[in-house]
């Protein structure tokens, strides 16, 4: 995957991880309760991001953070500094470098999207779970995302970024869908399957600029390899970013993007 990840890894890729991170905290994390566990591992954790949080929100936990690339893994080692709790290590998702039953929870953070065979990983985070312990995966469902009115230049330029990480990464856009089945198969208990609205202009917790500004980088952040696969123009990405001005400047212009979090126990034996 990490060869063709659609967001790259360059220093402002960075930069939209740990913003990112920080402007969807609250529909990634809350409800999660980590009083009763004492470790936690996150598949994919890029540049430490979302570790952050959690060490911020549950200091008691030791955690551990695994990722493909080692360019992130060398920002997310600068960005923890002082961090004695939480360590990284670089791996393959598919091949867990833990023995079984390790951890009290294993979580994906907009990771599986990314992936050809997201069940590999899933496997994986359930055999080094703990029986009893749980599985959290929160993920992408890029078919939630519009605006109303809809905003033609947007959209054909949302098209082509889910077509490109698709076709381009092998991964799945579309993912949060296919939790419960992927789950389920795997032989996991689901405890729950909760829509999360990571984005809205109905959300009168967050300003409406700097939710527009986070779909606006969001979209932007793959403009180099759409452009250098061909799934998009100089001429789309102009477009797009004039629509955006445009909805900026229009404040009945409403806008929304969801995701999926499940919730599922490894089985005791």
């Amino acid at each position: 995957m990490a060869a063709h990840y659609i967001h790259g890894f360059s220093d402002a890729e960075r930069r939209r991880l740990i913003a990112q991170a920080q402007m969807l905290a609250a529909p990634v994390f809350g409800g999660l309760d980590f009083s009763g566990d004492h470790s936690l591992l996150e598949v994919g954790c890029a540049v430490g991001a979302e570790l952050h949080l959690i060490a911020q929100r549950a200091p008691h936990l030791a955690l551990t953070g695994v990722d493909l690339s080692a360019l992130h893994l060398r920002a997310g080692q600068a960005w923890l500094a002082g961090h004695a709790q939480i360590r990284l290590l670089q791996a393959d998702a598919r091949a867990l470098p833990f023995p079984d039953d390790s951890f009290d929870v294993g979580m994906t953070i907009w990771l599986l999207e990314h992936l050809a065979d997201p069940a590999a990983v899933v496997r994986e985070l359930l055999r080094v779970v703990k029986p009893g312990g749980r599985v959290i995966l929160t993920e992408v469902d890029n078919h939630s995302f519009g605006f109303d009115p809809p905003q033609p230049a947007i959209s054909a330029w949302w098209d082509a970024f889910n077509a490109c990480q698709a076709e381009v990464g092998g991964g799945d856009p579309y993912i949060g869908r296919r939790l419960r089945s992927i789950a389920t198969c795997l032989g996991a208990e689901v405890l729950a399957e909760e829509p999360r609205l990571v984005i809205s202009s109905a959300d009168a917790t967050r300003h409406r600029t700097e939710q527009l500004h986070y779909l606006r980088a969001l979209l932007a952040s793959g403009a180099e390899r759409m452009l250098a696969a061909g799934y998009a123009t100089a001429a789309m990405q102009q477009a797009m970013a004039a629509a955006f001005d445009a909805v900026q400047a229009a404040p009945g212009v409403a806008f929304r993007y969801g995701a999926v979090r499940l919730i599922c126990r490894k089985p005791r034996p």
